[in-house]
């Protein structure tokens, strides 16, 4: 019994540490994505003038919405896996005790793995490591098999984790158009 909840521990220790650092950086990038979009669109209305300023205003409204949306929405699911970790330790833990085939390949992919090397407690892993994060997150693909919907905190969690890189990359590829728009707009307010 003691080793199945050094286990549990274990894997939602990982699942916590690794949803941790995507809501601390997804925050961080929530506000700077707001802070160019908005920038940007203001100065786009501000810079534009007759039917090119209205083009703009729907223009802007529609992307900065998707881009803002994006970082809201990757914030929100990683802060959803936090808040649902004793859920999940019961998942983890009854499908542990069930003995599901799928359980080992779960734990397996939630252990962090440094340089080759598996750490025994994830608080151990470098706190700074895109790639080793970068590399949990593709590892989830794996884990989301058809067999794990029985399972809706776990498949929460995996969902809200592979999903996370492909949101920010939206919002971040949407604030660098808006950012670069956005110093054209300056420079043309300036002339």
């Amino acid at each position: 019994m003691a080793e199945i909840d050094e286990l549990v521990r274990r894997t939602v220790a990982s699942v916590s540490m690794i949803a941790d650092r995507a809501a601390g950086f997804s925050t961080k990038l929530l506000i700077l994505v707001a802070v160019v979009c908005v920038g940007g669109f203001l100065l786009g209305v501000a810079a534009l003038s007759d039917g090119i300023q209205v083009v703009w205003i729907v223009l802007g409204i529609v992307f900065g919405s998707i881009a803002i949306g994006c970082a809201v929405l990757a914030r929100w699911r990683v802060g959803a896996v936090r808040r649902h970790l004793p859920e999940l330790a019961d998942e983890v833990r009854t499908m542990i005790d069930e003995g599901d085939p799928e359980s080992r390949t779960v734990i397996d992919t939630f252990v962090v793995d440094v340089d080759g090397a598996t750490t025994d407690d994830p608080a151990d892993a470098p706190q700074s490591s895109a790639i080793v994060m970068s590399r949990q997150m593709g590892g989830f693909q794996a884990a989301a098999g058809p067999g794990l919907s029985r399972w809706p905190q776990l498949m929460m969690a995996v969902r809200a984790l592979t999903t996370f890189p492909f949101l920010l990359l939206a919002a971040i590829a949407i604030s660098v158009v808006f950012g670069f728009l956005g110093f054209i707009f300056l420079i043309a307010l300036a002339l």
